[in-house]
């Protein structure tokens, strides 16, 4: 019976999470009809790829997307790099003054991320990185909580694995491509792709950032492509769709390194 019941409320959660993907990959076949008929729908009358079409087709479509990759990408690998030498000075260097920077450094975490928009753009604007890849991810560059896991996962290896390297002639950076990342892997793993999603979908700052519509991500780009406006609603839905694709190929390829990482594997 309790065996019963928990299959009968994962299969509700999973229908309720679910649901909003589904109904909007159905939206995506609608014709314009179909978003005008005096009763809503779920499914579309016909099935067709001419929303799809109108989407790929869009002169702005694939340069949005381009950028999304381009600055994804990039967040990712200087996020993680930044936060695993971060954490390694944390847990392998003794120095004066470690204990407070790594309680300011949990602090942080208290700071809301909307706070920081004035200083982070002022910032931006006057190192002159308007309008470029790198003044997109710069704010995403550095993550406490991304350093924290790190901090975890790198305190769970005795300091002697460290000590051994050293001796046997490796220097901090080998010892950090060789041995300790390669143990860390899943942690790693979870931050990049984590991170990776995180600059996909963010709004707000390449909003702001941005000017020029050749340098527009495909989150604010989207908004922009016109076909809400000229009742091709189901080309917008679509659109979405193909944003969603990279996200749901992304979490396949790296299914195993999450589940691994969440079910405490990280050390073991």
């Amino acid at each position: 019976m309790t065996k019963a019941i928990r299959i009968i409320l994962t299969a509700l959660l999973a229908a309720a999470v679910l649901f909003p993907l589904l109904y909007t990959l159905s939206l995506s076949f609608f014709s314009p009809g179909d978003f005008t008929a005096e009763t809503a729908k779920l499914l579309p009358s016909s099935f067709s790829l001419h929303n799809y079409a109108l989407a790929a087709a869009h002169s702005r479509f694939p340069r949005y997307v381009l950028n999304s990759f381009i600055t994804a990408a990039m967040a990712s690998m200087l996020r993680l790099a930044v936060s695993t030498l971060t954490a390694f000075a944390i847990t392998h260097i003794r120095f004066r003054g470690k204990r407070p920077i790594a309680i300011a450094l949990a602090s942080t975490l208290f700071i809301p991320s909307d706070a920081m928009l004035y200083e982070n753009y002022v910032t931006t604007a006057h190192l002159g990185l308007l309008d470029s890849y790198l003044g997109i991810v710069l704010p995403s560059v550095f993550s406490a909580s991304s350093a924290i896991i790190l901090i975890g996962a790198y305190l769970s290896y005795d300091r002697d694995i460290y000590d051994a390297a050293r001796i046997d002639g490796a220097g901090d950076l080998r010892y950090i491509a060789s041995i300790l990342t390669p143990l860390t892997a899943p942690a790693a793993a979870t931050i990049a792709i984590q991170s990776f999603i995180a600059s996909f979908n963010s709004y707000l700052w390449p909003l702001l950032v941005t000017t020029r519509p050749r340098m527009r991500t495909v989150q604010v780009g989207i908004t922009m492509l016109g076909f809400a406006e000229h009742g091709e609603t189901g080309a917008q839905f679509a659109s979405i769709v193909l944003i969603t694709l990279p996200f749901l190929i992304l979490l396949l390829a790296g299914r195993k390194a999450l589940m691994k990482a969440l079910s405490g594997g990280i050390g073991s």
